[in-house]
């Protein structure tokens, strides 16, 4: 009985470690822009960091979609491969990884499905930049080709995550616990953009977008309903540049960037 007790201890902590690690949301339209992960990485020609940003002493999640391709240099590919741990370099202390499935084991013209998560500490410094490798195997009929990206496959991307101190989230949402995802696409675009809110609460929200200083260059309220909610924003007349949309209620705000590019 004394051995007994221990044990179950034991078992019932990992279940509960496991049941906290959060649903992977897979983005399917990467199907249709064929790039090979979303959010896309930072690049000169889109400068943005489209990671959720994570904040000191509050929970995170972000989900990343892997668009595995069939082929890798001319050679067949069967599946993609990361190792359940250590495959992620860079992670702010705190934050961790999980896979769907769970051997992180992607077949070949599938959509496979990472969600980084857990709560930052103090023992990182914010604000800061941290810039995230993902080391895989690309396995073929002739063999494993180890690969990492954005580096290797990518020479100028780069997956940034911005850590910001625990009092990043004072008046706002913890999208974390909001939203599962919220992010628009395309990004940058040029005549239109389609907002993709994936809401854990129905309410009705007011919708504004910001240029970099400040001003307000458009607002209108609508209704989320928990679950998936998209809608449509259209430019216009306005110019080039970066400009930041706030969904808002009587709780707070998330706030996104959005680029214009025609």
């Amino acid at each position: 009985m004394k051995r007994t007790l221990p044990l179950l201890f034991a078992l019932l902590c990992a279940f509960s470690v496991a049941a906290q690690v959060p649903v992977c949301m897979r983005d399917s339209s990467i199907i249709q822009s064929g790039g090979l992960l979303s959010p896309a990485p930072y690049t000169d020609q889109a400068p943005n960091y489209n990671l959720n940003d994570a904040c000191i002493d509050h929970p995170y999640n972000q989900s990343v979609t892997v668009n595995v391709p069939t082929t890798f240099n001319g050679i067949p590919i069967t599946t993609v491969s990361l190792t359940t741990t250590g495959a992620i370099s860079d992670l702010p202390v705190g934050l961790t990884y999980a896979c769907d499935p769970p051997n992180c084991v992607f077949a070949a013209g599938s959509l496979g499905c990472i969600v980084l998560y857990g709560t930052p500490t103090n023992a990182n410094i914010a604000p800061d930049t941290f810039d995230l490798g993902i080391t895989a195997t690309v396995n073929t009929p002739f063999g494993g080709l180890p690969v990492q990206f954005p580096g290797q496959l990518a020479p100028g991307s780069h997956y940034y995550l911005a850590l910001k101190s625990s009092a990043c989230l004072v008046g706002s949402y913890d999208l974390g616990n909001q939203f599962t995802l919220l992010k628009n696409a395309p990004n940058p675009f040029g005549d239109q953009t389609l907002i993709l809110a994936e809401s854990q609460v129905a309410d009705e929200f007011f919708f504004e977008v910001f240029d970099v200083l400040g001003q307000r260059v458009h607002q209108q309220t609508l209704r989320l309903e928990i679950g998936r909610n998209e809608f449509t924003f259209e430019a216009g007349n306005l110019a080039n540049g970066s400009y930041f949309y706030t969904l808002s209620n009587k709780n707070g705000k998330a706030v996104r960037q959005m680029v214009i590019a025609r």
